[in-house]
């Protein structure tokens, strides 16, 4: 396995509040777990290094992570099994780390790389990627950071099943083998789907107007035959 040490520290504290205490000091929360672990491990990492060490990094390989202030156990093999980020701004939130062991296979998530140019595509098609990331499970040794997938022979019409891609030797694909990860469709489809999307935009339209013209008509109604009953009253009233 490659060695390239990340450095970390034991964090003291856990909760939200101390989370963001550490994100606004330049410091990321993570934890450290493994099935050879007697317990998870938090830990805090200076998020100006983990910027640099990804620079340098793929997710999916094997990292040395050095605990800086642990007396024993200092270095861990780890793969990141969990990356959180702020949805609106995409910054890092906090990180999980899986101790790995040499000859014991691990689970984890690995992107789809999408190679080529499909010959639909060249004539107009438009392609269209369902499934950006598979779960595999493989040896510590043979992780690998992507798995391509080429689509240059798929025309119009043509797709492609995860049970379709050839794993790299070492890497057994968990994903459901019927599921669709890639198709290249016409333009026309496109426009069909944004004509019957227009369809039904126009059609909510009128029966919300017609569903407003009955309410009208409905208080109308109402407000004649209250007029009606308060003249009546009116006119027994006088007659008294």
């Amino acid at each position: 396995m490659e060695k390239r040490i990340l450095k970390a520290k034991l964090r003291d504290r856990t909760g939200k509040e101390h989370a963001r205490k550490l994100r606004k000091n330049g410091l990321l929360p993570a934890v450290l777990y493994g099935p050879h672990l007697k317990k998870s491990l938090p830990l805090e990492i200076d998020i100006k290094e983990l910027h640099s060490f990804f620079s340098h990094s793929d997710r999916a390989k094997i990292i040395t992570l050095e605990i800086t202030d642990q007396k024993t156990d200092k270095q861990h093999h780890v793969i990141i099994k969990d990356l959180q980020r702020d949805w609106m701004k995409g910054d890092l939130q906090h990180l999980d780390f899986y101790a790995v062991t040499r000859g014991e296979t691990v689970t984890t998530t690995v992107p789809i790389s999408f190679v080529g140019k499909s010959q639909g595509e060249k004539i107009g098609g438009v392609v269209e990627h369902l499934v950006r990331e598979l779960e595999i499970e493989s040896l510590p040794k043979d992780l690998s950071s992507a798995i391509e997938v080429d689509v240059t022979p798929l025309g119009l019409g043509d797709s492609l099943n995860v049970g379709d891609i050839k794993a790299p030797s070492g890497i057994k694909i968990l994903t459901h083998a019927q599921e669709l990860v890639v198709s290249v469709v016409s333009p026309v489809r496109e426009e069909v789907v944004k004509v019957e999307e227009k369809e039904v935009a126009e059609e909510v339209e009128v029966v919300g107007k017609e569903k407003k013209i009955e309410e009208t008509e409905k208080e109308e109604t109402q407000k004649k035959g209250k007029g009606k009953d308060e003249g009546d009253i009116r006119t027994g009233q006088s007659r008294a």
